[in-house]
């Protein structure tokens, strides 16, 4: 009997922790939700690097602007292939402020058409961004006559 009244209570405590922590996250996401109103508006989204070599090393800043109302923070940039490495700016992006995500792109073993995706995650109003690029990697040369 003192048992079945045991686990009653224990069952009963832990419906009622778990309520209370799911509400609190609700609360909270809602108001980071409603609270900012920042926009990253890029120049572009897509970029083409042309025929490069393999081995080669490329970089391109994708440029954009915080138009919205409120500072943007970029919480995290990422990357399709481990090919590929952005940077993302280091605090807040303040309202009408212009900043950049640096892509660099390491094409050893990368031959042939390839495209790949850079994931922009922030507190903006849009708050996923796709940003794109392309490289038509061409074999090195494996001549070995110096």
């Amino acid at each position: 009997m003192i048992m079945k009244r045991v686990i009653y209570l224990l069952a009963f405590a832990a419906t009622v922790f778990s309520c209370n922590s799911e509400n609190t996250q609700n609360e909270s996401e809602t108001q980071v939700q409603n609270v900012k109103d920042g926009k990253l508006e890029f120049e572009e989204t897509s970029f083409d690097f042309g025929t490069i070599k393999e081995g080669e090393v490329v970089s391109h800043a994708f440029k954009f602007k915080n138009v919205g109302t409120d500072p943007v923070e970029i919480q995290a940039v990422n990357v399709s292939c481990g090919c590929t490495v952005a940077s993302k700016p280091i605090g807040a992006v303040g309202v009408g402020q212009e900043d950049e995500i640096v892509i660099d792109f390491n094409s050893q073993g990368k031959v042939g058409q390839n495209r790949k995706t850079v994931n922009v995650l922030s507190n903006a109003q849009n708050n996923v961004i796709a940003l794109n690029f392309t490289a038509a990697v061409e074999a090195a040369d494996t001549e070995s006559g110096e």
